[in-house]
């Protein structure tokens, strides 16, 4: 796929709002939602396009220093959106058959507080990285701040939501991790950060037929357990694999808890998958970016053939 803008940089809040200006002057049939602001006022949005019946949710950028995935699903929406105006196709399928056999439904920026700060741009003397900073000195084996997963809460949002949350926060107590951290914090209740209650709060409101979670890194896709996959699951991994080459894989049991596609599959029984983008160590290079954008493209592309 053509790289549509160029010079890709670490995801922050204000490359966002560019993109979303963009948007809005190019393509206003993408309608454009404020599902909430952080604890330290930045705007979590999602996005929404198609004309199907069926509904496919996509998340990317849920830990800080792996927001790698929503440049690649800003990439891929760009060109997406470029080929449904000239006529085109994405990934050998014609963009406007895709384009009305779905809904879509993205979250590009679940953790914009935390994707900031992984990034860099938080000013040096401002209360939020001064907090991010008190909390990372307790972990000094973990780089800061490219290490940082969680919000500048300290709040790993991807064990905050009430799917095993009890068991995700003992397994993470017993690795040492009860309280703010730059990972692996789990909160102190289910969903008590802005971010994961807006996004269960819209999840519910659209009840999506699919939901597809994104990570790095790993180059694999893990779909919901075996013995509690919905219909249908198990054929579209093999499609999504195909697409992209991914293999897939199961989720380790001990990983399989209060994660946001551990919460969808509880509650609305319906395929859910996690793709884990990219290989290395994060954050990933932004030399990624084409081959992971590549990936979401052919992944996307088969979701909304569905």
């Amino acid at each position: 796929m053509q790289n549509l803008i160029s010079d890709p940089v670490s995801m922050t809040s204000c490359r966002q709002e560019a993109y979303l200006l963009r948007l809005r002057r190019q393509f206003p049939f993408v309608y454009v939602k404020t599902l909430t602001r952080t604890a330290f006022g930045r705007s979590v949005y999602a996005l929404q396009f198609g004309s199907g019946s069926r509904k496919i949710l996509i998340t990317a950028g849920h830990h800080a220093n792996e927001t790698i995935t929503s440049d690649a699903v800003w990439q891929w929406l760009f060109a997406f959106c470029n080929a449904l105006m000239d006529g085109g196709a994405v990934c050998g399928a014609s963009a406007r058959e895709l384009y009305h056999n779905a809904m879509v439904y993205l979250v590009p920026l679940v953790n914009p507080d935390g994707a900031d700060l992984a990034a860099g741009v938080c000013a040096l003397e401002s209360p939020e990285y001064r907090a991010a900073a008190s909390i990372a000195a307790r972990y000094p084996d973990i780089p800061f701040p490219s290490g940082w997963k969680a919000n500048l809460r300290g709040v790993d949002l991807n064990l905050n939501y009430p799917a095993r949350w009890e068991a995700a926060r003992r397994i993470k107590k017993a690795q040492g991790v009860s309280t703010p951290a730059p990972r692996d914090f789990a909160g102190f209740s289910p969903l008590d950060q802005p971010e994961t209650a807006a996004l269960a709060a819209f999840t519910r409101c659209i009840h999506p037929d699919m939901m597809l979670a994104l990570h790095t890194q790993g180059s694999v896709i893990y779909p919901g357990p075996d013995e509690t996959a919905p219909p249908g699951s198990h054929a579209l991994a093999r499609a999504f694999s195909e697409a992209s080459g991914y293999p897939i894989e199961p989720v380790p049991p001990e990983s399989a808890n209060a994660g946001f596609k551990d919460w969808f599959l509880q509650v609305f029984k319906r395929p859910a998958f996690t793709i884990e983008a990219g290989l290395g160590e994060n954050p990933l290079p932004a030399s990624q970016l084409p081959e992971i954008t590549r990936a979401f493209s052919a992944i996307f592309t088969a979701a909304m053939q569905w």
